[in-house]
């Protein structure tokens, strides 16, 4: 049910959006008078940082603001249709009835979310539950809605549809959970889909798959409101951007002239943050990852030069091989990390990348082949003969919220992560050091991670795994789930860090331009092995191997026309 060219889909004049309080004491907006149309068969992107208003703004379209939240405005009108319900004295609109949200949810709006683990029901097999927003929203028999769904899981390019609609959200990848959200939102052909950041965490090839899903989607006639902080794919997809900045759009327009010759400071900001193309050593934020320590203009213009990985080797993993049952998960893999250098791997998911990190960190010993550290015997063996060694390597992970306990203190972190340090410094010197070190205020030595924003998470993350002095860290998809600002100011953090204390990182992402930034050499993974390895650079300009070639041609890069 796609809508007619021209037609107005989307009409929000004035929106305003904030939660607590009543009346002339409401809670102050986050959503601040924001504007705009979306027309059928065209896709309009939101972007910017988090906390910018992005998602209450698409969410509210669909009365999932959240609770407690109140909405106002001058028009909001879904298909031509207002969803604001009455409006009170107090300029408040009460909303819709549930039973009219849900009749126009799924029927008239195709909602996709970032994380489809937690969007899916875990405890229904995902045929199921494609087939009730079927079994909701149209009239069809059950034989037709069974095969309704195996023709959108398949148009979604779900591998083997057949076998998929009885598996459930925890058998399948993050890839395809993704593809049967999207199944899901489209089921009932709405004319409007909303995609809140769809491809984030995704690998290139995937990413691209979905990509050219939603666009199919786009130019069916479909309306296609599109939230992302990733610059690069909202040029391949949207029509027109609207950039938003504390709760407000501060530049609005065709895609082309929004990327290509922005107007406002904090777009163009935004664009000096992405970090494909940009050499190495040179630094993506204007503050260097710490508002205390300013870049120098030359840094900004110059790499720094690029380690010899001639170096001695930190970190020498042999042969090493891992299976789960039937699968072999790494196969054979060899790999040498430098000291003081980078190691980037790449690959899709499934291919081993998590396993040989966590072998590499002595979480698991492998079946076959042999890690070393600094020389001397690391992996396989028992726990006791690396523990006093322990101390040597660090790990950062994507979801630093779920790697603290969150009854702790910033304090208590960090003061855990320098037991058996050096005892010669005062705890509170070591600590205020280590706060130092990532930029962070120590004023937040007594907040807890929940009170912290995303970026200074992961800056905690940081400061914990250096606190011990490691001579290499395992850095796992460590700012996939940032913004592109708050990316830039970790990834140059992470830079100046190495430069200071000569640690060596095995920096494992998705996100090639992130990795092509900050690897000095490059490993590709696939189906536990790797295929190709060298100097990063080497591999970048020219693969060698036609999966490397695949995979560095499907990552997206801004584009402009």
């Amino acid at each position: 049910m796609s809508g007619v060219p021209g037609e107005v889909l989307l009409r929000v004049e004035g929106l305003r959006v904030g939660f607590g309080g009543r009346g002339a004491r409401r809670g102050p907006a986050v959503v601040d008078g924001v504007s705009f149309t979306l027309e059928a068969g065209r896709a309009l992107a939101i972007v910017g940082e988090s906390g910018s208003g992005k998602s209450v703004t698409a969410r509210s379209l669909v009365g999932l603001a959240g609770a407690g939240a109140w909405t106002s405005a001058t028009a909001l009108k879904v298909g031509g249709a207002s969803v604001l319900g009455a409006v009170g004295a107090d300029g408040i609109a009460r909303g819709l009835s549930g039973a009219a949200w849900r009749r126009l949810r799924g029927r008239e709006v195709g909602l996709v979310v970032q994380d489809a683990l937690v969007s899916l029901d875990p405890l229904r097999p995902i045929g199921r539950e494609i087939g009730d927003a079927l079994r909701l929203h149209t009239r069809l028999s059950a034989a037709e809605r069974r095969a309704r769904v195996l023709s959108l899981l398949e148009s979604v390019g779900m591998p083997d549809p057949a076998s998929r609609v009885h598996q459930r959200s925890g058998e399948l990848s993050g890839g395809l959970r993704q593809r049967a959200l999207i199944a899901s939102a489209l089921a009932a052909s709405p004319r409007l889909v909303i995609a809140d950041e769809p491809t984030t965490a995704l690998d290139s090839t995937v990413q691209a798959q979905i990509l050219a899903l939603l666009e199919g989607v786009r130019d069916a006639g479909t309306g296609l409101l599109f939230i992302s902080h990733d610059l690069a794919v909202v040029s391949r997809i949207a029509d027109d951007v609207l950039v938003m900045r504390a709760g407000r759009v501060v530049e609005s327009g065709p895609a082309a002239q929004v990327l290509g010759d922005p107007q406002h400071e904090y777009t163009k900001a935004l664009l000096r943050a992405v970090p494909t193309g940009v050499p190495r050593g040179v630094a993506l934020s204007a503050a260097a990852a710490s508002p205390a320590r300013p870049v120098p203009a030359a840094a900004s213009t110059a790499a720094r030069p690029v380690p010899p990985v001639s170096a001695a080797p930190v970190l020498e993993i042999s042969g090493v091989s891992k299976r789960f049952g039937d699968r072999l998960a790494v196969d054979d893999v060899t790999l040498t990390l430098p000291a003081g250098t980078t190691l980037g791997l790449v690959g899709e998911s499934g291919s081993g990348k998590t396993t040989l990190a966590r072998i590499a960190l002595g979480l698991a010993d492998p079946d076959a082949g042999t890690v070393r550290l600094d020389g001397l015997p690391w992996a396989p063996g028992p726990e006791r003969d690396r523990r006093s060694r322990r101390p040597l390597v660090g790990a950062v992970y994507q979801d630093a919220l779920s790697s603290f306990d969150p009854r702790m203190t910033v304090r208590q972190i960090l003061a855990d992560a320098l037991r058996g340090a050096s005892a010669a410094r005062p705890v509170d010197e070591l600590l205020a050091e280590l706060l130092d070190n990532v930029g962070l205020s120590p004023s937040l030595a007594g907040a807890r991670p929940l009170e912290l924003s995303g970026g200074q998470r992961q800056r905690v993350s940081i400061a914990r795994a250096l606190a011990p002095s490691p001579r290499v860290i395992v850095l796992d998809e460590p700012v996939s789930a940032l913004d592109v600002s708050i990316q830039a100011q970790i990834l140059d953090l992470l830079d100046r860090l190495q430069r200071e204390h000569g640690v060596a990182y095995l920096f494992i992402s998705h996100d090639l331009g992130v990795v092509q930034h900050m690897s000095d050499t490059l490993a590709v993974m696939k189906d536990g092995r790797v295929l190709e390895q060298g100097r990063a650079s080497a591999v970048f300009d020219s693969p060698a191997h036609p999966y490397t070639q695949a995979l560095l041609a499907a990552a997206p890069r801004i584009r402009l026309g």
